[in-house]
């Protein structure tokens, strides 16, 4: 059932992998643990001892340990359900750090908050990971978020933890709900984000056989978001960012620069190292793969972004935070007198619509930029699925979501004009 190799035996090193085949269950494989090995140590199935060799029967009585520890735990799990756990119920196992005989006591419950911590520690270490890639910073920040939420929200009930199966009470979900809601006043989308974090982690455990059924799915718990309002550059302000003298103010200046980048290349945030890296003056386009998405952007050689090349040699300098960049973007657009108009911004937070008069520049948000490159090119006729070799995007529903066309008003006055009219 338990077994151990070493991948490749050409190299001077390798980890030590343990191959687990359950009864009537597909095989499984992972990684031991800090088990890198000389090559010339490693016999078929166990590392070599005897004389001499006292280091590697730590390893070998390491390498029996766990497989003891393997096939009592299939014994003990066969033993109360009368089948064989599967590849996820073990790696649940392996996450608590607990022997055997502590796993399978009757009182065994798992505490949600430490559950749930337990795997974002994981993927946060690289010790599981997503098509071959470590989990995104951008998903671990949902994670944390999610995590502080529950905290909260276990203190606001007066408990000091929910367990996994207390979760399969749908009555309880609704109460966290109302929690974030009304107590903490998070937005629509955020409580969506949080709603839909919580029930992916619900359904690992459903996946580890922690508890029966995911109740989101069982009870068809309906997850709403909003789109809410943001504005894009006109044509006009994209000409009016670019020609506004800051050489008053070097930092202005990147700040605008990179902005400006953002804007060229419709790429996301976490992208924008990837680009310009591949930035060059021969090019007619720069490809790269998404961090995302995987899928490969493909950037046409803007005429603004071989202007920004030329101004750095295209030695370009570090990326400034976003964080940074966000703060002083809204003060540079303030230069530009169209993006001080007042426009309204309506969300949900709390349960109650909010509308608010803002003035453009304080809209403006990373994200702008690359809304503002999907729309004016769909403005001006690229078809959706060019558009979205630029974006890098999957689906065409989401980058129709991503354009933000006002309506063209003389247009529609010729048309609406023309009626009746022979």
């Amino acid at each position: 059932m338990v077994s151990f190799y070493i991948k490749d035996r050409k190299k001077e090193k390798s980890t030590i992998r343990c191959s687990v085949q359950p009864s009537g269950l597909k095989r499984y494989h992972f990684t031991v643990p800090n088990s890198t090995i000389y090559v010339k140590e490693w016999d078929e199935g166990r590392m070599k001892t005897g004389k001499g060799k006292q280091e590697n029967s730590y390893i070998q009585n390491d390498l029996n340990r766990i497989k003891g520890t393997i096939e009592k735990f299939y014994s003990e799990y066969y033993s109360l359900h009368k089948r064989y756990p599967t590849e996820m119920a073990f790696k649940a196992f392996v996450r608590t750090n607990k022997s055997v005989g502590e796993y399978f006591t009757l009182n065994k419950k798992v505490k949600l908050v430490e559950y749930i911590k337990g795997i974002k520690e994981q993927r946060e270490n690289g010790r599981e990971l997503v098509n071959g890639k470590k989990f995104s910073y951008q998903t671990i920040s949902c994670y944390n978020s999610l995590i502080l939420a529950l905290e909260g929200f276990q203190k606001f009930k007066k408990k000091t933890h929910y367990y996994i199966d207390d979760m399969t009470n749908i009555k309880l979900i609704d109460e966290f709900e109302y929690y974030i809601i009304n107590e903490k006043k998070m937005a629509k989308n955020t409580i969506h984000n949080r709603l839909k974090t919580l029930k992916a982690f619900l359904q690992i455990a459903v996946n580890e056989e922690l508890i029966p059924f995911n109740p989101f799915k069982k009870y068809k718990k309906v997850l709403t978001t909003e789109e809410c309002d943001v504005v894009v550059f006109t044509e006009q302000e994209l000409q009016d960012l670019e020609s506004l003298d800051l050489s008053d103010n070097s930092f202005h200046d990147l700040i605008r620069d990179q902005y400006l980048l953002y804007v060229w290349s419709g790429v996301r945030k976490s992208d924008l190292a990837n680009f310009i890296a591949v930035i060059n003056p021969t090019a007619k386009s720069f490809s790269f793969r998404s961090s995302k998405t995987g899928e490969k952007s493909v950037i046409p050689a803007f005429e603004t972004i071989k202007r920004i090349g030329q101004k750095y040699n295209y030695n370009f300098p570090e990326p400034i935070s976003d964080v940074t960049v966000l703060c002083e973007i809204k003060k540079i657009c303030k230069k530009i007198p169209s993006m001080n108009v007042t426009v309204e911004k309506k969300y949900t937070k709390g349960g109650v619509e909010v509308r608010e008069l803002k003035k453009k520049y304080e809209m403006v948000v990373i994200h702008t930029a690359r809304r503002t490159l999907a729309t004016l090119l769909a403005d001006k006729g690229l078809p959706y699925h060019q558009i979205m070799k630029i974006t890098g995007h999957k689906k065409l529903t989401t980058l129709q979501k991503y354009i933000k066309s006002d309506a063209d008003i003389d247009q529609m006055l010729n048309i609406g004009n023309s009626i009746g009219k022979s």
